[in-house]
């Protein structure tokens, strides 16, 4: 175990739930970077399975913040922020291993430009290493979210730094100063779209955001939640509309709007078929219910944004649909 870093430069945040067998190689991992000048603060969300114990016995010198309840993905970054040291936050998921040379790239490329808000990560289905799961993500005109170079075959790290509109939270690094300016996650996003809200908050601060191919990590993806799980569809399609509520600025909400609500009521069509329209009305409820909310929220971010909607409007996806069905293709393909 390295000895701890008096002042870190990057503050590594891990939150976990329950995940006791992930720990060990995701801990290990970052052990084993080869940039030094970094803590670990793990937030341990009220797991049952003696998470907290094993991070106290096997890796003393990792920041353990034990919270009692399960207070969600949001709220746990948010917590283990409080602690943080370092001029930037990494974010990293308890699912995930990450390259030697993970944190190095990140760092190399935010340093690079005092306009990037955040960096994130080539990632890899862990089980499938050759394959892509997300290089950024993509956000259309009618406030989907798909992730680039989605199932794609992985060409290798030699591909530079894009520009990209999602900042992918399972493994991304943050420039603290940003998160100061702007705020970090809404908490009202227990878990899901969170970095999706904060990425379109960045922008229209008129921050970039970027994606490094040589920061390189492995994901087992949806080892904490199911997909299409209640939990999954309800988080998601509340948190989903509520990005668009807030963040679609001026002239394009209402543009876009007829755009979101046929994405709302497809998304109806696919989550009845598989089971789960329970779910997604509640979702819609509870949105509902805090829509005073999000219109303060909405109004409040408006007027303080530095950036034109034309200017958005450049950064946004147009071929929503498409995005949607190739996703979907995708992965009806991986079931079959």
């Amino acid at each position: 175990m390295r000895a701890p870093v008096p002042q870190p430069l990057i503050s590594v945040i891990v939150v976990n739930w329950n995940g006791r067998a992930l720990l060990e190689e995701c801990l290990h991992s970052l052990e084993k970077q080869t940039f030094k000048d970094f803590e670990i603060i793990l937030v341990d969300n009220g797991s049952s399975d003696d998470s907290a114990e094993w991070v106290r016995s096997h890796y003393p010198l990792v920041k353990l913040l034990a919270l009692k309840t399960n207070t969600g993905f949001s709220a746990g970054n948010n917590a283990g922020l409080g602690l943080a040291r370092g001029e930037f936050i990494a974010l990293l998921n308890n699912d995930t291993k990450v390259e030697p040379g993970w944190l190095e790239a990140l760092y190399q490329c935010i340093r690079a430009d005092e306009r990037i808000a955040a960096c994130d990560s080539m990632v890899l289905y862990y089980d499938q290493p050759g394959l892509i799961w997300s290089a950024g993500g993509i956000y259309t005109i009618a406030g989907s979210v798909s992730p680039r170079r989605y199932q794609q075959p992985d060409n290798g790290p030699g591909q530079g730094p894009q520009d990209v509109f999602i900042a992918v939270a399972c493994a991304a690094l943050y420039r603290k100063k940003v998160i100061q300016e702007i705020g970090f996650f809404d908490e009202t996003y227990f878990n899901g779209y969170e970095d999706v809200d904060w990425s379109f908050r960045a922008h229209l601060f008129g921050y970039r955001i970027v994606n490094v191919p040589a920061a390189r990590v492995y994901h087992k993806v949806s080892s904490t939640q199911i997909h299409n799980s209640p939990g999954f569809v309800y988080n998601g399609q509340r948190n989903v509309s509520a990005t668009f509520i807030k963040n679609m600025p001026g002239r394009l909400f209402f543009k876009y709007l007829p755009l979101h609500l046929a994405y709302v009521l497809g998304s109806f069509w696919y989550f009845l078929k598989v089971g789960q329209s329970g779910a997604f009305i509640r979702a819609k409820c509870s949105l509902i219910r805090q829509i005073s909310l999000l219109i303060s929220q909405r109004n409040a971010l408006q007027a303080r944004k530095t950036i034109s909607p034309d200017a958005i409007d450049g950064l946004l996806e147009k071929k929503w649909l498409d995005a949607k069905i190739n996703k979907y293709r995708k992965n009806n393909h991986a079931k079959g």
